[in-house]
């Protein structure tokens, strides 16, 4: 369920209004009592339109500056070739599979193991008119064995996953199908990917363990990822940098527009 246009714009230009600054903007408990989770069209500055959720914290950021992780959002504006196949591992409601459609991207294919996440998302990609065929998504997680895994739901969507994460408030336990990505890109007519996005909370280590042969005999040329560190902005299991530089990947931290480091960081990995 959505506003309609007028009730969603006042809504919007009263309650949600620009320049609030990244993980700010209040979730309003007098509209959830009145609206529960009815959602606020709005359109990003890439220029596709998201429903948004105020009760989530990305989608309430999202209505308030039309741009989520505006560094990596940059980052990737910069980075996609039209040629790319983007791997959207963890992909959440679908930012950023979209943005890659936006941008032209050939081959967009997201991961999402939450089934209400993938609700979200299929719902946003029809209210841009986009198909399967341009953005495609796989109702799995992704690890270093394929099978069935526990994976927690946390009250923000952005918090929820496998592993050790700060600050994730549970909410659920689900049972949800895993793969790992070399068995995804074993599958017949598979889409090599070029570049992938990874947003795991705390699984990254995992999820690269399970694409070693991706890694070894076609590796992506760049490697996007979010991860805990320390006060320095260095990762906290080095583990990870040890495995991307041992298939000639050079690691770097993406600075946040403030500059500040925070408990989670996000990294860049290029071929070298």
């Amino acid at each position: 369920m959505i506003f309609d246009r007028l009730t969603g714009a006042v809504l919007k230009a009263l309650c949600f209004r620009p320049r609030v600054p990244p993980g700010k903007a209040r979730r309003l408990d007098w509209l959830e009592a009145m609206a529960g989770k009815k959602r606020i069209v709005t359109r990003t500055s890439a220029g596709f339109r998201f429903a948004c959720d105020q009760t989530d914290w990305l989608q309430r950021n999202l209505l308030c500056n039309g741009v989520h992780e505006p560094e990596i959002t940059r980052l990737l504006e910069s980075e996609f070739e039209q040629s790319d196949v983007f791997y959207d591992v963890g992909a959440n409601s679908g930012y950023f599979s979209f943005l890659a459609v936006t941008l032209g991207v050939r081959t967009v294919i997201g991961f999402e193991p939450d089934p209400e996440s993938c609700t979200v998302f299929r719902f946003n990609r029809d209210l841009n008119g986009w198909g399967e065929d341009q953005v495609m998504l796989k109702q799995l997680a992704l690890s270093d064995q394929s099978g069935r895994g526990i994976f927690k739901r946390a009250s923000d969507s952005g918090d929820s996953g496998f592993g050790q994460w700060p600050h994730r408030e549970t909410v659920e336990e689900l049972t949800v199908d895993v793969v790992t990505l070399d068995d995804c890109c074993r599958e017949p007519d598979a889409s090599l990917p070029t570049v992938i996005k990874l947003d795991v909370e705390g699984w990254e280590l995992a999820v690269f363990r399970g694409a070693r042969e991706l890694l070894k005999n076609q590796p992506p040329r760049l490697l996007i990822f979010e991860s805990t560190c320390g006060s320095d902005g260095t990762i906290s299991d080095s583990q990870i940098s040890v495995l991307l530089e041992q298939y000639g990947y050079k690691v770097a931290r993406v600075e946040r527009p403030s500059g500040v480091i925070k408990a989670t960081e996000n990294y860049v990995a290029r071929l070298t």
